[in-house]
């Protein structure tokens, strides 16, 4: 199912593998990871400095981090902590890539109705609003029929599906 996202991620430059000739799909993904992709899908932008402090300044996410920052992203967990190695949640996932559309100007408006799953509740106050539109725009779909583990970390695979999905639905 992920296959031809993947591909997509490695052939943009989006993700790397993880070694020569390995992608590591079922493998969980960072915060520190997620910046640097929408910051390669960006083609690397100017950037300061990070404000946060477990952000080294030699860190291969440090200018994302920074990017990210800057421009409204992410928000770290405080005003000194981002929590790089951390792996992220589907619902933080789907919180970064409502704020990356918002920061490129793009429609933000839809909105689905996410009662239709189990653990809708699950479903973090400050996500509820990005979680509902990612779902309504086909980027975040349930793990199962009616799940859609918010807390789950995001794999590999599960993250360069959704961001082959919302590149797609963008695309002009």
């Amino acid at each position: 199912w992920f296959y031809g996202s993947v591909m997509k991620a490695y052939e943009e430059g989006w993700m790397s593998g993880t070694a020569k000739n390995s992608f590591a799909p079922n493998t969980d993904t960072t915060r520190g990871m997620i910046v640097t992709v929408l910051y390669r899908l960006e083609n690397a932008p100017e950037a300061g400095v990070s404000k946060f402090e477990d952000v080294k300044a030699d860190a291969y996410y440090d200018k994302a981090v920074a990017w990210a920052a800057e421009n409204g992203v992410v928000s770290g967990y405080s005003a000194t902590k981002f929590g790089p190695d951390d792996k992220i949640t589907r619902e933080q996932l789907a919180a970064i890539l409502y704020r990356y559309a918002v920061l490129k100007g793009y429609d933000v408006s839809k909105s689905a109705d996410l009662t239709a799953y189990k653990d809708y509740a699950d479903v973090s106050g400050y996500a509820a609003e990005a979680m509902a539109w990612a779902n309504a725009m086909g980027i975040v779909s349930g793990t199962s029929e009616t799940t859609l583990s918010p807390k789950a970390n995001a794999t590999r695979a599960q993250v360069a599906a959704m961001l082959d999905r919302f590149v797609k639905a963008y695309e002009k």
